[in-house]
């Protein structure tokens, strides 16, 4: 049975009367034991629950329009908590005054199913992926060594990860992998073993391979440095190698470097091709590709576009010739290594237009640096950047929105 936190106001369970002291036995006949059966049982637009309020059994049936949600919050719906230790958490990094859902740490692996986000997996997790048929899985798998994982993960423990991976392969379940460098731990001859290993897994469908996240706040936290410019081509190199393997083993070339390994090692940004069909932008891989591809096109229009220091010369780039002013916003909000523009804080923002002189009008922000409900790392909105500049702010998701 499954227990009800709240009722959205105005929603098709709202409109239909159920209350939080109700609770659910079936939907569609399907028993309900948490609320992914919820979900697997709910992707209609309309479902016949039966429930309990009290003593007394009822049916009801709910009706919605499309891409409404159903209106419930179930109990045991929150994202269960992280018990490990990273030794580069970006949650431990952060300052004071960020947003609190930004201090939350979460290892779920039912949100690695709906929500794409990362977890480092255990034995719970992969039988209750397998018994709920979760796929595709996100996996922080940083290395297949467990002692060296132990040691990435915090724990100070063996930390096997393969014979878990094999299990959920062996039920189906394909898995989207993820390595974050750490110099001097899971690199070299641990890099090269861990893409092996992965790749001997036939449900490990990809392998993305991203530099450590490091901000200016780490007092207290374990010394741990970024990759330099010659370990970021080792990187790359090692990758195109096992690119090749995968190619001839799986036809497709399976393990994706991240952009700023490129960008560090002072290569070029590989065309969009070399990405094929990897789904893996979230992690700062291929999207600098995907940039470029509106190469070409005329830009019409004025103002003033911000981003962050990895991107910005593809975007002077691609705007040259256009009435488009580029600039650089340095991240004093989290420190000098944090230069993707979804990282941006609305102080930096202000700070580095202030200095502009007033010949634009537009600001032209990332739509990537605002949550859901568009606010900044700081809790800045669009509203409140444009009141603090005097100028008139634009939020885009797509640079072809200024074409």
């Amino acid at each position: 049975m499954l227990g009800i936190l709240a009722v959205t106001p105005d929603s098709p369970a709202s409109s239909t009367g159920f209350r939080n002291i109700d609770t659910l036995i079936s939907c569609n006949g399907n028993p309900l034991n948490d609320w992914i059966d919820f979900l697997y049982s709910a992707n209609g637009l309309f479902i016949d629950l039966v429930f309990s309020r009290g003593p007394v059994i009822r049916k009801l049936t709910v009706r919605r329009n499309p891409s409404v949600d159903w209106g419930f919050v179930f109990k045991g719906q929150k994202p269960a908590v992280c018990r490990k230790k990273c030794i580069f958490c970006f949650v431990d990094q952060l300052p004071r005054g960020v947003r609190q859902s930004l201090m939350v740490k979460d290892d779920d692996v039912r949100y690695s199913f709906i929500q794409g986000t990362y977890v480092t997996l255990d034995s719970d997790d992969t039988e209750y992926a397998i018994d709920k048929h979760l796929t595709p899985l996100h996996i922080s798998v940083h290395t297949t060594n467990p002692l060296i994982r132990g040691t990435i993960l915090g724990t100070r423990r063996d930390e096997p990860v393969l014979q878990m991976l094999n299990k959920l392969s062996e039920a189906g379940i394909e898995m989207e992998t993820q390595i974050v460098i750490v110099p001097g731990l899971n690199d070299g001859e641990e890099l090269d073993k861990t893409l092996e290993d992965l790749l001997e897994v036939p449900g490990v469908v990809s392998a993305g391979v991203v530099p450590v996240g490091l901000t200016k706040f780490r007092d207290g936290l374990p010394r741990i440095r970024r990759p330099s410019g010659a370990e970021a081509l080792q990187i790359v190199n090692q990758c195109n190698m096992m690119r090749s393997k995968a190619l001839k083993r799986r036809g497709n070339s399976w393990v994706y470097p991240s952009d700023e390994f490129f960008i560090m090692a002072g290569l070029d940004i590989p065309s969009s091709s070399y990405y094929e069909t990897c789904t893996l932008r979230e992690n700062g891989i291929g999207l600098l590709a995907e940039l470029m591809m509106t190469s070409g096109k005329e830009f019409t229009g004025s103002g003033i576009v911000c981003t962050g220091t990895l991107a910005a010369p593809f975007l002077r780039s691609l705007l040259k010739g256009s009435d488009y002013r580029v600039i650089v916003v340095e991240n004093t909000f989290l420190g000098p290594y944090i230069g993707v523009a979804g990282l941006l804080s609305g102080a930096d923002i202000v700070r580095s237009v202030k200095m502009l002189p007033d010949s634009y009008n537009s600001v032209i922000l990332p739509g990537v640096m605002f949550n859901h409900d568009m606010l900044t790392l700081d809790d800045f909105t669009p509203d409140i950047i444009s009141q603090l500049i005097g100028r008139e702010v634009i939020v885009i998701r797509d640079l072809e929105e200024l074409a």
